[in-house]
């Protein structure tokens, strides 16, 4: 969960935002109650190892499909439970959570920046249904959206185009070109079942041709 994310959760609902940090292979692997705390992972339901960035997984509690040392995609680093904490667990420091393909841009004097799924996966706009990027060139992308049938495209284009100017400008990469493209839905990738976030045809061509 981003910050903004948290944030507007709060605000509409007045309370205060429980985070859980899970995936398919586990669904309780960290809770994190306060941001400033950080997530505190569950190390009596999982084991939870990292060598040399890798993160690997061997969860207690299923008898009913053991994995041990599985590996995930996820990268953390852990922190040692501190004495003085109110629960004895250790903790997720740099957690990016599922890794995904990091955008890679260039402009014209060949300096290269890199923009990662995670910096642009938290938007919040009404009538915004699901979304999906595409990288289109090596300093170009585009949001495919799927929007409600009462929203409106112009008002939903304004503000993502608004907000994406805020984080490229923020990342250095004002040159970049941004577009967003109207969809009627947003297909699950055939092999694995789930929506990818990041497609890049751009890269995979370009790997291809080298």
């Amino acid at each position: 969960m981003g910050a903004s994310l948290r944030r507007y959760l709060e605000n509409t609902f007045h309370t205060q935002v429980i985070n859980f940090y899970g995936a398919s292979e586990s669904l309780a692997l960290g809770v994190e109650a306060d941001p400033t705390e950080g997530v505190l992972l569950f190390d009596d339901m999982n084991v939870i190892e990292v060598e040399n960035g890798v993160m690997y997984l061997t969860c207690l509690y299923n008898f009913s499909q053991p994995l041990i040392r599985y590996r995930l995609a996820d990268r953390l680093t852990i922190e040692a439970p501190d004495e003085h904490s109110r629960c004895p667990f250790s903790k997720a420091v740099g957690l990016l959570g599922r890794s995904e393909d990091i955008f890679w841009f260039e402009d014209e004097e060949g300096n290269r920046e890199f923009l990662h799924p995670l910096a642009i996966e938290d938007f919040c706009v009404e009538g915004l249904l699901d979304y999906q990027f595409l990288q289109t060139g090596n300093n170009a992308f585009e949001m495919r959206a799927e929007i409600s049938q009462s929203a409106l495209e112009a008002m939903i284009r304004e503000k993502i185009d608004r907000q994406m100017d805020q984080i490229l400008k923020e990342k250095g990469l004002s040159y970049v070109e941004f577009t967003v493209h109207f969809v009627e839905q947003i297909f699950p990738d055939p092999h694995t079942g789930k929506k990818r976030l990041v497609l890049q045809p751009y890269r995979e061509e370009a790997r291809r041709a080298g």
